[in-house]
């Protein structure tokens, strides 16, 4: 088994519950143990069969796709991954996810 940090950069603190901690409204963060050889969308089709609201606003489990309007970056070893590339990472020991909405301005 190998734990990997998981951190949401949206709304979803109080509808999470208590397995994540949420040090401000926006943001959100667990520690999780998952077996090895598991990707980025196989950690976040477990998440999101866990926990409703992951499945309805960051992963669908039914196109196995996150939704289009966040960033999925992986931090492996403190090497930061390409979000375009991430999804289909192995995760190994003391990765972190960062999940975060795309802000568009102008």
């Amino acid at each position: 088994m190998i734990r990997v940090q998981v951190e949401f950069w949206l709304w979803l603190g109080k509808e999470l519950g208590a397995d994540f901690q949420s040090p401000s409204e926006m943001r959100s963060s667990t520690e999780i143990e998952v077996k090895e050889g598991i990707t980025v969308q196989e950690l976040f089709d477990h998440l999101a069969a866990r926990y409703s609201v992951i499945g309805q606003k960051v992963y669908n489990r039914e196109n196995r796709k996150f939704y289009p309007n966040l960033s999925v970056i992986l931090s492996s070893k403190d090497e930061r991954i390409q979000p375009h590339n991430g999804e289909n990472s192995l995760l190994q020991d003391g990765d972190k996810i960062k999940v975060l909405p795309i802000y568009v301005g102008g």
